[in-house]
C-alpha cells in the first residue's frame, strides 16, 4: 500500500519522531548529540520553524516544533541528511542510518501543547536513562534542563513554553515541573507518537444523526485532535475526505430506524408508516450517495415527480429523532 504523503502547513504544531535503522543507535557518542543540535538549531534558523520541546535518546530522537515560513521537509531534510552523512564519516560506517522516513504528526495545540511538552521531556526517565525525576534536569541532551535552568540550550522557544504553565517566570517554572511530576508514572512509550480521530457515530440512526448534527467519521493516524481539529486540517490541506455510503447500507438503516421491510418500501404500498420510510430513504439516498431522480424512480417503481415529494417529505423527517 503507498504511503500517504505528509501534510505540511505553515503555523502549526508538529510532532516529529525518527528512530534508528533496526532500532540501532544513532547517538553513539557526545560528538554526535553536539552535531544534531548544531544542525537543529541552523535548520530551524533558516525555515523559520520553532523548537518547542526536544530529546535525543541513542537510538531515536522527539521534536515538537511549530512550523514556519518554510515546509517542514525542508528543515528535516536538512537536518537528517546531513547528520546521517557526518555521522557516517564519523564512525566509518555506510548505509541507511534512520529508519524509513521521520514520522510529523500535526497536533492540536490547544489540546495537546503541555501534554506533548512532558511527554517528550520525560522519555529519559522512561528510557531509564535517569535514575529519578530530580536527575532529569542534568540530562544535557532534553529540553527539560533548558526550562527549569539547570543548562541551556540557543534553540528553545523557552519563554513561549513557560508561557503555557504560568506568569512569571519562577511560577511558571514551578508549574510545569508539577505537571511533569504529576504524569511521570501517566505516559506510555509510543502513547503520542501517532495521530488519528476522535469523533465518531455509531450504533442505530448514525445515518440520521449525522445527517441532523453535521458529524462524519474521520480518522487520518498524520493528525492528533478532535473530530474538528481533523476536518480543519484536512479541509486546508485539501484532502478532506468524503464519507462513502452505499444506498444498500442507507437501506438498511432505514429498515431497522422504521421497523418497515425492504420489500415494503421498495413495493410501493400506501401505508402510511411504509410511505413515511420511503420518503425517508429517498431522502437520504440522494443527499448522501447523490442518487438521481431517476434512478430512485427505476428502483423504487415510481415516476420523478413522485420521487421529488418523498424527496420533500423526507427532509422534514430527517429533522425529527422519532420516525413513528
Amino acid at each position: 500500500m503507498p504511503r500517504q504523503a505528509r501534510i505540511d502547513l505553515a503555523g502549526y504544531m508538529y510532532h516529529v519522531i525518527a528512530r534508528g535503522n533496526e532500532r540501532r543507535s544513532i547517538f553513539l557518542e557526545k560528538e554526535d548529540y553536539e552535531d544534531f543540535l548544531s544542525r537543529f538549531k541552523i535548520a530551524l534558523d533558516k525555515t523559520g520553524g520553532k523548537c518547542l520541546a526536544w530529546c535525543l535518546i541513542p537510538n531515536h530522537f522527539h521534536l515538537l516544533i511549530l512550523r514556519g515560513k518554510k515546509p517542514l521537509a525542508e528543515l528535516m531534510s536538512r537536518l537528517m541528511t546531513g547528520y546521517a552523512i557526518g555521522f557516517n564519516i564519523r564512525h566509518k560506517r555506510c548505509g541507511h542510518l534512520f529508519q524509513n522516513r521521520y514520522k510529523g504528526i500535526i497536533c492540536d495545540e490547544e489540546e495537546y501543547f503541555r501534554e506533548l511538552v512532558a511527554y517528550i521531556h520525560l522519555n529519559p526517565l522512561r528510557a531509564k536513562l535517569v535514575n529519578d525525576f530530580n536527575d532529569l534536569g542534568k540530562y544535557k541532551w532534553c529540553g527539560h534542563g533548558a526550562l527549569i535552568g539547570t543548562c541551556k540550550t540557543g534553540f528553545l522557544e523557552r519563554d513561549y513554553v513557560l508561557g503555557h504553565f504560568g506568569g512569571k517566570e519562577q511560577k511558571a517554572i514551578q508549574g510545569y515541573e508539577a505537571f511533569l511530576k504529576e504524569r511521570q508514572d501517566k505516559y506510555k512509550g509510543g502513547e503520542y507518537s501517532s495521530g488519528g480521530l476522535i469523533k465518531s457515530m455509531g450504533g442505530l440512526g448514525n445515518v440520521l444523526s449525522c445527517r441532523r448534527s453535521g458529524e462524519r467519521e474521520i480518522f487520518d493516524d498524520r493528525i492528533l485532535g478532535g473530530g474538528d481539529f481533523v476536518e480543519s486540517v484536512l479541509k486546508e490541506a485539501g484532502e478532506l475526505p468524503k464519507l462513502h455510503i452505499s444506498p444498500e447500507e442507507i437501506m438498511r438503516q432505514v429498515c431497522e430506524i422504521t421497523g418497515v421491510s425492504k420489500e415494503a418500501i421498495s413495493g410501493g404500498g400506501k401505508a402510511r408508516k411504509a410511505v413515511k420510510a420511503r420518503a425517508l430513504y429517498c431522502c437520504l439516498a440522494q443527499e448522501k450517495t447523490k442518487m438521481r431522480g431517476v434512478e430512485l424512480a427505476r428502483e423504487l417503481g415510481l415516476t420523478c415527480g413522485a420521487v421529488s415529494r418523498l424527496v420533500e417529505r423526507g427532509k422534514d423527517l430527517c429533522e425529527n429523532i422519532v420516525v413513528p
